[in-house]
């Protein structure tokens, strides 16, 4: 074995270091390898991830060939005729290790390429996300075919806003949701977004029902006179979920159903969430208290859009914060009528937050920055409104 002089780092030492600078940002990479070709083959090796829009399609193949283990790439375009051959190129490209596929394009699904991707056995058998969420006009029929294509996947992203192509048959229904859970049975975490996702309680319960790993549902549908999902299938979800740890609904209206309290009780029993999102009517006075009292250990709160109503939750939202104390890392208070007096108030519950987001309150002022950089000492981002829009601050906790 030959010798090695002092100070010389095998490989997999450099790749270790490498994949540190990766965390931290990605694009450092470049540099490195720049430094000798040892360093290129290390980072081509410890690459992850992918950008490819419209300046870096011509570079797609040799990206590919180049970063063999990339693990996930995000297609940014609005050209459909671009997408389709991008992604054609993806599925006959030779990566070993693509888990996940992003599709920022604002175009009509892919379907042909999907068909492709699927045809790819290595790509099919690792491919855990697909994020649809930058296509437009998704609706039955692409959820039966993803179904059939990808049943592996973990995590799906959906967006329908048909309107803008003025298609009324492109929407998403109960019966492409049934579909969908019925096969996919690794199925972790679904997002509904957009604007004609027309689901019914019953798609809920399907999903409850057939996805037995499910943690995450997110309901971000904007119309409120598409869906008819009630509080009833929303307290399904929460009680027959076992796994469910977040639960995100940004609705800007929700079905009444007989009992008024639906979504309290079920929450009161959700002992395993850890990151809530509510938005609108949603949010009362009593159903804060109900989630407190059940000590759900929560990470993650977002309370948002609540049109200027916040005095009259402000005691629930101090006992929940009292309640999550000591688990609660990440808070996002968007939209409401706070004051400085209010985060006051509030702050001496936040000691272990990491996270805040106060974008929408343009009455907040350098007291509550000074008050929130003193009453959490582990604060790492501060995100406020300002006059020119919103400021987001980094903090050191060394220097806190």
């Amino acid at each position: 074995m030959e010798k090695q002089g002092h100070g010389y780092f095998p490989d997999d030492c450099w790749e270790l270091i490498f994949q540190k600078l990766r965390e931290d940002d990605e694009r450092d990479l470049g540099s490195i390898s720049l430094v000798s070709k040892r360093f290129l083959l290390i980072s081509n090796w410890v690459k992850q991830s992918l950008n490819v829009n419209a300046k870096k399609r011509h570079l797609l193949s040799n990206h590919l060939s180049r970063f063999r283990h990339i693990k996930s790439i995000v297609i940014c375009f609005d050209k459909k005729k671009y997408v389709d051959g991008l992604v054609n190129q993806i599925a006959w490209s030779g990566v070993l290790n693509l888990q996940d596929i992003w599709f920022q394009c604002s175009t009509e699904p892919p379907r042909d390429c999907f068909k492709a991707l699927a045809l790819n056995k290595i790509i099919n058998n690792y491919l855990k996300v697909l994020d649809c969420s930058g296509l437009c006009s998704m609706q039955d029929k692409d959820l039966v075919l993803i179904a059939d294509l990808f049943p592996r996947i973990e995590e799906l992203w959906l967006r329908t806003d048909a309107y803008i192509y003025k298609d009324a048959a492109a929407r998403m229904t109960d019966d492409g949701v049934d579909v969908l859970a019925s096969k996919l049975m690794e199925l972790k975490e679904i997002v509904f977004t957009g604007y004609t996702c027309s689901i019914t309680d019953q798609s809920l319960i399907s999903l409850s029902t057939n996805c037995a790993k499910l943690r995450k549902i997110s309901l971000c549908i904007y119309s409120s006179c598409q869906h008819y999902v009630t509080e009833d299938g929303i307290d399904f979800v929460v009680q027959h979920s076992p796994n469910l740890t977040s639960l995100s609904l940004e609705l800007w209206s929700l079905q009444h159903s007989a009992s008024f309290f639906a979504i309290g009780n079920a929450l009161a029993n959700a002992k395993n969430l850890h990151s809530l999102t509510m938005t609108q009517e949603l949010i009362s006075d009593k159903r804060i208290w109900l989630v407190a009292k059940a000590c759900t250990p929560l990470r993650k709160l977002k309370i948002v859009d609540f049109g200027g109503q916040y005095p009259e939750i402000h005691g629930g939202l101090k006992f929940l914060l009292h309640a999550c104390e000591l688990t609660l890392e990440e808070i996002t208070l968007r939209n409401w009528a706070l004051s400085n007096l209010g985060i006051s108030d509030l702050a001496q519950y936040l000691s272990n937050l990491t996270s805040i987001d106060l974008d929408g309150h343009f009455g907040l002022t350098s007291v509550t920055f000074y008050t929130l950089t003193m009453s959490c000492p582990l604060l790492e981002i501060l995100t406020m409104a300002c006059a020119r829009g919103r400021d987001r601050y980094f903090f050191s906790r060394s220097h806190i």
